[in-house]
């Protein structure tokens, strides 16, 4: 008997020896707080479920920046910023409702050489850049700006559609600019660091199997809309909408898909 009351009394040392050490810090307790998820507003990493539901596909860094850069269409207004946006995600491809990406006219407005359209950042025919209208801010060096403008133009269409999508009951979904296109191509084709994002020798030719099964998989060789525009530098040459085939250079008279993404 007196063996077991001298052995609870030394459970009991001990359990308050742990406790008073727990409260001095000097030990970790199983009560520490877990950090949040990508879709909670924590860190992201390639491949994470983004806030809107999506799958990052884009980390912003000095590095990648330098990279995206390199092309030889990159936006004129793209710098890397601590405080600016970290991340790109990408819908599903079921986003609009449907089993896949719908095709969608550019614009109810079927002037491709209306007043507004020379606000658009785009490219010439000699694949320049052209600044157009300036953005800046957060959302700076992305579609989003553009996306705006062709959605207050265009009562219908594919950057409409992007800006009303409410993924994660979030609002900042837009048609993506052609350099963002690059690396979501990029992702989707299992290049996760590319060093080149330049020209069509660059990308994967076909997406990587993971991305083909899952909920985010592209139409590959197939044309998307991109929130550009082809400025032409007589009346003469090429001047409209831009598109861009994933995983081939071959042009194509076909509706392009939509896809929306959205920087956070």
């Amino acid at each position: 008997m007196k063996r077991i009351r001298l052995i609870t009394l030394l459970i009991a040392v001990i359990s308050l020896s742990s406790v008073e050490a727990a409260s001095a810090g000097d030990t970790p307790t199983a009560t520490t707080e877990m950090g949040q998820t990508c879709a909670q507003g924590g860190e992201c990493k390639l491949g994470d479920i983004g806030p809107g539901g999506g799958v990052v596909f884009f980390v912003r860094t000095e590095d990648t920046v330098n990279v995206w850069k390199a092309t030889p269409n990159a936006e004129g207004d793209l710098s890397f910023a601590s405080d600016g946006w970290k991340y790109l995600e990408v819908a599903p491809k079921t986003w609009s409702g449907g089993k896949s990406d719908p095709q969608l006219n550019w614009c109810s407005n079927t002037n491709s050489r209306a007043a507004w359209t020379k606000s658009l950042q785009g490219k010439d025919w000699y694949n320049k850049w052209v600044p157009g209208k300036a953005q800046t801010g957060f959302l700076a060096s992305s579609g989003f700006g553009n996306s705006e403008i062709i959605s207050q133009n265009c009562k219908t269409g594919a950057a409409t559609a992007t800006r009303n999508y409410r993924g994660g009951n979030l609002s900042d979904w837009y048609l993506p600019r052609q350099t963002e296109l690059n690396q979501l191509a990029m992702f989707a084709g299992g290049i996760f660091a590319p060093k080149s994002a330049c020209c069509i020798k660059d990308f994967p030719k076909k997406q990587s199997a993971t991305f083909a099964a899952s909920k985010y998989a592209l139409r590959w060789a197939s044309p998307y809309w991109v929130s550009s525009f082809s400025f032409g530098k007589l009346a003469n040459q090429n001047q409209g909408e831009d598109r861009m085939s994933l995983g081939s250079n071959a042009p194509s008279s076909s509706t392009p898909y939509v896809r929306p993404i959205r920087a956070f």
